[in-house]
């Protein structure tokens, strides 16, 4: 068991660290903000990201502060701001501190009822929320502070400090390059250009997006999943846990409406990480994965040789040229927005984002959260944004459980139906939450 001697910390402490002081001596050689940009230039400002964390017991304020200021000692550049200049977002020192709150409301990040951060946290009874913006970091970014955040929090509670392997301490030194942005040595390297992404792939459009395309309201349905079930399935068909959600999410847009014209097209999230130089860095780095079925799905045998199918487009994706090729798209398209003169200019050029439809879905996995015995104390835990245009699949795991949080532009429980019979049909137990209109705010930058 591992002890921890300290006084009360305070947010000052962040920056008196050893951390702290390697984060406020390098911030202005990264302080540039590139690979997250498309999250910046938007005309209305971009949603905040959430991770929504339901505990089995009401939760500490105070205890939750203590956590929050010792877990920003081994991250500290998450207490960032952003500041403007010649039409650039640069990170600055920010002297306010990440105050907690008690409210059901979620606040806009950037904003003044923030101290201007980039992250929050509140809570409301026995649920945690940890919001952030995309545009400086993604899901692998994130949810190391997530786990530490949650150490802290139930060791502070119980002062019981098992050793959990994953999760880094306050004690422990940052990572090489760990601010670093993923880009910026292959932009130095690079000497031919290439398109930028290509976002659009001719896939079967949902009936429902045919009419709801520029819709202003979220829906969000939750299916919590017992891992082992769903594992047991899974690995009898050669598929992984996102694979298996997906081709899932498939067999009930087939069920649902069989008379589909065009391929079904599963966009995965995928980390570009592995195609750079600075491989530990928390910053947006996640690239698409493009995952089309041209059949229909009726039989464990065809379930399994979509899921192999799957399997070899998602390795091919990760080999060297594969992943150079999609960094290289993406570094073409910062720099033809570094190119633009003036904010509204960079808007302008990404203003096709604010109502894009990627047909036919897309589905994210931001993977197993593992707190050793500190699990028992979580009930769930999701993550969402609002403002998908479309159909939208968030997945998270957790204490024997995966969430599958459906995330769309409109109302219909249709595709979480069929999915939860599907799951009845392979004897996956599940429970399905009572459906959610919701939002989260957009940025105040």
């Amino acid at each position: 068991m591992l002890t921890l001697e300290t006084a009360t910390p305070t947010y000052q402490d962040v920056f008196e660290s050893k951390n702290g002081q390697t984060y406020l001596e390098l911030l202005p050689t990264i302080a540039k903000i590139t690979s997250g940009q498309s999250f910046l230039y938007r005309q209305n400002g971009t949603a905040s990201m959430v991770i929504d964390i339901r505990l089995t017991e009401m939760i500490d304020p105070t205890i939750l502060q203590s956590a929050l200021n010792l877990s920003l000692q081994r991250y500290p550049y998450l207490t960032s701001k952003l500041v403007e200049k010649n039409a650039n977002y640069f990170l600055s020192y920010n002297d306010k501190p990440i105050i907690i709150s008690e409210t059901a409301e979620l606040r806009p990040l950037g904003s003044l009822l923030v101290n201007e951060h980039l992250i929050d946290v509140t809570y409301s009874k026995n649920t945690l929320f940890v919001a952030y913006h995309h545009a400086i970091a993604d899901g692998r970014g994130i949810m190391p502070f997530v786990n530490t955040l949650l150490y802290y929090y139930f060791g502070t509670k119980t002062q019981v400090w098992p050793k959990v392997d994953g999760v880094n301490l306050i004690s422990d030194t940052m990572k090489p390059n760990e601010m670093s942005e993923p880009f910026e040595n292959l932009k130095k390297e690079m000497t031919n250009r290439q398109d930028t992404p290509n976002l659009q792939h001719d896939g079967y459009q949902l009936l429902e997006t045919h009419n709801s395309k520029d819709s202003a309201t979220s829906y969000r349905y939750e299916i919590v999943i017992d891992q082992a079930s769903f594992m047991k399935f899974a690995k009898a068909h050669n598929a992984s846990p996102a694979i298996a959600v997906a081709i899932m999410i498939a067999q009930a847009i087939q069920k649902s409406y069989p008379n589909f014209n065009l391929p079904i097209i599963a966009h995965m999230a995928s980390d570009l990480r592995l195609g750079t130089t600075n491989q530990n860095t928390f910053r947006n780095c996640v690239g698409s994965i493009v995952l089309p079925i041209n059949q229909s799905i009726e039989s464990d045998a065809q379930f399994a040789d979509v899921a192999t199918t799957f399997r070899q487009i998602i390795k091919e994706s990760k080999q060297p040229e594969a992943l150079r090729s999609s960094i290289m798209q993406m570094i073409n398209l910062f720099d033809k927005l570094d190119s633009l003169p003036t904010l509204k200019d960079k808007q302008q050029m990404l203003a096709f984002f604010d109502n894009l439809l990627l047909n036919t879905f897309i589905i994210s996995y931001s993977g197993q959260t593992k707190l050793g015995l500190f699990e028992r104390y979580i009930k769930e835990m999701h993550t969402y944004m609002s403002g998908t245009t479309g159909l939208s699949i968030e997945m998270l795991a957790v204490n024997g459980e995966i969430s599958v949080d459906m995330l769309q532009s409109f109302e219909s429980d249709v595709y979480a139906n069929t999915f939860t019979q599907i799951l009845s049909d392979h004897a996956i137990a599940y429970h399905f939450n009572q459906p959610t209109v919701f939002t989260t705010p957009k940025d105040n930058i």
